[in-house]
């Protein structure tokens, strides 16, 4: 967990050793997370075999060593160093291999489950790269199989560490291997000579070989295909989550029953760097209860930016309070901190401020604000897990952060949320609220309380996505800066901004049009729609909801934001190439 402290509020430029870190001791015994190796012809895929992650435990599977042993030795050609092969020799080798923490080995059986051979992942300390290692085919294979292992370890690197781009070394006195590398669009990049030497047992001699050894890399964002309906959002599921989910399922009940619940909280504040952490069923209920947390009722006002989803709102009115729109920034689309200031008076009691699609709000000078006339902030950072401001995380400059895990976000949980606070004293009152009011320890009920609870198997997938969580907001903002890349010729288009000083992550990359109208933002989408492309206009102004019992004054910029801007497809597995793809009909739309 180090690591991943050390990664709250930087930009993550080697997600993989981070991640690697972690899967020292994760796998269980056994194919429980075993995945189908295939290969696809035309629009059929036929089943192959299976590919699954060696554990610990197959360190003491003699049958498995042996194959091992014996794979090695009549692959030795295919080696940079050669000795005499020894079970014990195996078992230390595999077990050096599992304790490294950089490094992943995967066993392929067939679809009656025997064993072929190997495949595995490498962080390369020397270039801080990724790199498959250990590829090695034992036995007999389908036709197509290795191809098919080599495909999905590409994709397990490519979705799980945000890899653009993997290596491999063979010698190259293997024409063989060369051959089945370039046929998977490896190029060589590198050229090492080597001298190997090693005691020969037929001639009973120390010989000495020239050999050399060659990099081949390939880039997997340029072999990414592009679907036929490229969506607007979607998550990123790894073995990790699925491990989490599994165990919890089984074990997760009577002394474990808050287990990963607990864990979740505890890991979270560490990536956050806030103090407490309450896990909650949806981020709408984080909002309502640090809203009653500080004691917001009936007669109060709170300050909430007119450009975001309803719930922001909504959570203040279940209070009986009485929501009060500010405008946002053309620039940052969150709350403008002069139109704020203008709303305070007498019954203002909060601010809400909203990190809009992921993009941070001015945090010090709204919380300057707060401080100066007496009120409490809430920051609403339902979609901006790992944005920055200043080196400090969106959502720990109030006195409550409010995060969401709902299917669409950055970090998923299907529905879920989570409460942060620096108090002590207020997450204390939140817990209790959150306990239907019930005084600690007891069953005895003083006040109205609420049900906001996050099960233990919920929070067992946001533990697994927490721990994926920098990889996923590099890709983030990868895909952001290709869709800037693309469209930088379109003066018309108008990028949501970071703010200085701050790092959003994108969790939505959307625009406006300059001049636009509801009209022609509605006939782009519809245009994206038929070249297969899924988009949804950005928010509407929440003055145009007729059901508030409140007056507005003229919020121009909200009002243009909502009724011109797009979210476009922004999913984490989003490859460049289908970047590209709406950024051309974008392009065909306007030109």
């Amino acid at each position: 967990m180090e690591d991943l402290v050390a990664a709250s509020g930087e930009r993550v430029t080697s997600a993989f050793r981070r991640e690697a870190l972690f899967l020292g001791s994760l796998w269980v015994p056994g194919n429980t997370f075993a995945e189908e190796l295939n290969v696809t012809k035309g629009r059929e895929s036929a089943l192959l075999g299976w590919i699954a992650p060696i554990t610990k435990a197959d360190q003491g599977k003699v049958t498995l060593l042996n194959d091992f042993g014996k794979w090695r030795q009549s692959h030795e050609y295919a080696y940079p160093t050669r000795f005499p092969v020894t079970l014990e020799g195996t078992r230390n080798w595999l077990g050096a291999l599992l304790e490294s923490g950089s490094r992943i080995l995967f066993l392929l059986t067939d679809v009656e489950d025997r064993r072929i051979g190997h495949i595995g992942l490498a962080w390369n300390y020397d270039t801080s790269r990724i790199e498959i290692d250990s590829v090695l085919r034992g036995e007999t294979a389908p036709s197509g199989f290795m191809a098919a292992a080599m495909s999905w370890v590409e994709d397990y690197a490519y979705k799980e560490f945000n890899c653009q781009e993997v290596d491999l070394r063979v010698l190259e006195s293997n024409k063989h291997a060369i051959g089945f590398y370039s046929r998977l669009k490896y190029s060589p990049t590198l050229k090492t000579p080597l001298e190997i030497s090693y005691f020969d047992e037929v001639a009973k001699q120390q010989v000495t070989i020239q050999d050399a050894l060659i990099t081949m890399t390939k880039n997997l964002e340029h072999s990414r295909g592009v679907p036929e309906l490229i969506l607007t959002a979607g998550p990123s599921i790894g073995f990790r989550e699925k491990h989490y989910v599994a165990d919890a399922l089984a074990n997760g009940w009577n002394a474990n029953h808050s287990k990963y619940l607990t864990t979740f909280q505890s890991d979270f504040t560490a990536f956050t760097g806030a103090s407490h952490a309450l896990a909650t069923s949806s981020c709408t209920g984080a909002l309502h209860l640090a809203l009653a947390a500080i004691g917001v009722g009936p007669g109060d006002e709170v300050i909430v930016p007119a450009l975001t989803w309803v719930a922001t709102a909504s959570a203040v009115a279940y209070t009986g309070a009485t929501p009060v729109f500010s405008d946002v920034t053309s620039e940052s689309w969150t709350a403008d901190p002069a139109s704020i200031r203008s709303l305070i008076n007498s019954k203002t009691k909060a601010i809400i401020a909203v990190h809009l699609y992921g993009f941070a709000a001015n945090m010090p000078v709204i919380r300057s604000l707060a401080d100066e006339h007496g009120l409490f902030l809430i920051e609403d950072a339902a979609p901006a897990i790992g944005a920055t401001i200043q080196g400090g995380q969106a959502g720990t400059f109030g006195h409550f952060g409010c995060y969401s895990f709902q299917g669409a976000k950055l970090l998923v949980t299907g529905e879920g949320g989570m409460l942060t606070t620096n108090s002590k004293e207020l997450f204390e009152r939140a817990v209790k609220l959150q306990e239907h009011g019930r005084r600690p320890g007891t069953f005895w009920i003083d006040e109205l309380g609420y049900k906001y609870k996050m099960s233990n198997m919920t929070a067992a997938l946001g533990l697994g996505q927490l721990h994926r969580a920098s990889a996923q907001i590099e890709k983030k903002r990868r895909i952001n800066d290709w869709y800037r890349e693309f469209l930088a010729s379109q003066e018309r288009v108008r990028f949501q901004e970071d703010l200085p000083q701050a790092e959003g992550i994108a969790w939505m990359s959307s625009f406006y049009l300059e001049d636009g109208s509801e009209a022609e933002r509605d006939e782009l989408m519809s245009h994206l729609k038929k070249s297969g492309i899924d988009s949804r206009p950005v928010f509407p102004s929440l003055t145009l909801f007729e059901f508030w019992k409140t007056r507005h004054n003229s919020l121009p910029v909200s009002a243009q934001i909502g009724s011109s801007g797009i979210n476009l497809p922004s999913g984490v597995m989003l490859s460049r190439n289908s970047v590209e793809k709406v950024s051309n009909a974008i392009m065909e739309f306007l030109e």
